[in-house]
């Protein structure tokens, strides 16, 4: 059998009685401390109450098909300027509330705004220039590790080309004055406030849709990017490719994926597809908060080329500590996932059932508490392996509809919070730059160890 590598903490336990069928319990503080370590954790209480979803011009109704509440979401459409927001639906209870009843929904955040951006002419012209940089530095032919080591993208940054930054830039189409513009708007975040996180040209393509003559089978391309959270509170994609380009793609939606998208051929009902995937035109941008949980569609046929942006906003608008309980939650989430794939492993390697338990050994027994005296004492030693009880609990807790449906309330529960009153930002503190100073080579070994010659002499 494969052994367990864990360790066990010893501290802040709490007493745990009849957990442990399989043999005699009377000091129940050392089991105690392995329910602790392989029963996770219990989510975060949520309680206070709200208003009901706001209904907006066309109510969509989630399917009751998961474990997942089934709720509403909305979208809003302006036809004369285009502008479509795709309200996500609620996941909390409908009578929670925190401490200072400060929390509403639908906060901003949980509003997806898609909207024109760039003209016909400015799309095409971007396109042409990321296809021109992308073939002379083959930067379409593999997956960027250096900037996006989680989730890599095949992409290249703008900064990169000096044509396309001049083309979007001041003396261009001042592309950042446009679309900083667009997110205060939507998000009530001054643009002032606001920087580039990341800007990036990422393509997706199908796998098996290679040239015949291509006999280049290096290229390592994407047609997909998992789900996944920006390092940004708020994020942008902007579609550069026309839409008979390709098959499939689109932003998907992790809160959008139990809504039943229309089918009328209405505009409205256009923009969003099933599963909650959103694919606009060409030129059109998606503005969302980067914490929603998010990712880019499959492709299944051609090549799908759009520009996106991180952007970061001053923290005076950011509610300290929410996003820190937030990811702490999400990733009690990975660590249930994580030992429930430990134990899928454990049962494969010993080729059993599916509806069977692992034989599941400790191996760092040798560091719990021995029985060394007859004062009837439980204790683990080398052939202790994790009761049934124990790996069923396991086996519960990574259920993928459990996991989901306390995923989408953390999120919720975030989108909620996190962003700051505007009449109760304080003002914005301007970083000051350092100073620049030219350095002698010899000299910056000592510069990046802070080391001083005086100190050494002191320390000789």
């Amino acid at each position: 059998t494969t052994s367990l590598d864990i360790g066990i903490s010893q501290q802040n336990l709490t007493p745990v009685d009849n957990i442990w069928s399989q043999q005699t319990v009377e000091d129940s503080t050392t089991l105690a401390m392995f329910v602790e370590a392989f029963n996770g954790w219990n989510a975060m209480p949520l309680s206070s109450p709200l208003p009901m979803p706001i209904q907006r011009t066309k109510a969509l109704l989630a399917t009751a098909t998961s474990e997942v509440m089934p709720s509403t979401a909305a979208i809003d459409y302006n036809k004369e300027s285009k502008h479509h927001i795709v309200t996500v639906p609620p996941f909390l209870p409908a009578d929670h509330q925190n401490e200072d009843n400060a929390m509403t929904y639908p906060s901003l955040l949980h509003q997806i705004h898609i909207l024109p951006l760039l003209t016909n002419e400015e799309t095409t012209e971007l396109l042409q220039l990321a296809r021109s940089y992308a073939t002379e530095n083959q930067c379409w032919d593999q997956q960027d590790s250096s900037r996006h080591v989680s989730y890599q993208t095949v992409d290249f940054a703008i900064e990169e080309s000096i044509e396309i930054s001049q083309y979007l830039g001041q003396s261009g189409i001042q592309f950042e004055d446009r679309v900083f513009g667009e997110l205060s708007k939507a998000y009530d975040v001054n643009a002032e406030d606001m920087s580039f996180l990341d800007l990036f040209c990422a393509s997706y393509e199908v796998k098996d849709d290679t040239d015949e003559n291509d006999s280049d089978e290096s290229r390592d391309i994407m047609d997909r990017l998992d789900f996944h959270r920006d390092g940004s509170l708020l994020s942008f994609t902007i579609l550069l490719s026309p839409l008979e380009d390709f098959e499939g793609g689109g932003t998907i939606f992790d809160a959008l994926g139990d809504v039943e998208a229309p089918d009328d051929g209405s505009d409205i009902s256009s923009i969003l597809q099933p599963s909650g995937v959103i694919q606009p035109p060409a030129g059109y941008a998606t503005l969302h908060s980067g914490k929603l949980l998010h990712g880019g569609h499959v492709v299944t046929k051609g090549q799908r080329i759009v520009l996106v942006g991180f952007v970061d906003v001053d923290e005076r608008n950011v509610k300290p500590q929410t996003l820190g309980k937030a990811t702490k939650e999400w990733g009690r989430n990975d660590v249930r996932t994580f030992w429930n794939q430990r134990r899928l492993s454990l049962l494969n390697q010993q080729k059993g059932k599916k509806n069977e338990q692992p034989l599941w050994k400790l191996k760092n027994w040798r560091y719990l508490p021995k029985d060394t005296s007859n004062e009837g004492r439980s204790c683990f030693g080398k052939d202790t392996s994790i009761p049934t009880s124990i790996l069923e609990k396991i086996e519960k807790r990574a259920n993928f509809e459990k996991i989901r449906r306390r995923r989408l309330l953390s999120e919720d529960k975030l989108l909620r919070e996190i962003l700051v009153p505007r009449e109760e930002r304080g003002e914005k503190i301007e970083q000051e730059e350092g100073e620049l100073i030219e350095v002698d080579p010899d000299d910056m070994d000592g510069l990046m160890l802070g080391w001083d010659e005086d100190a050494e002499e002191d320390v000789e």
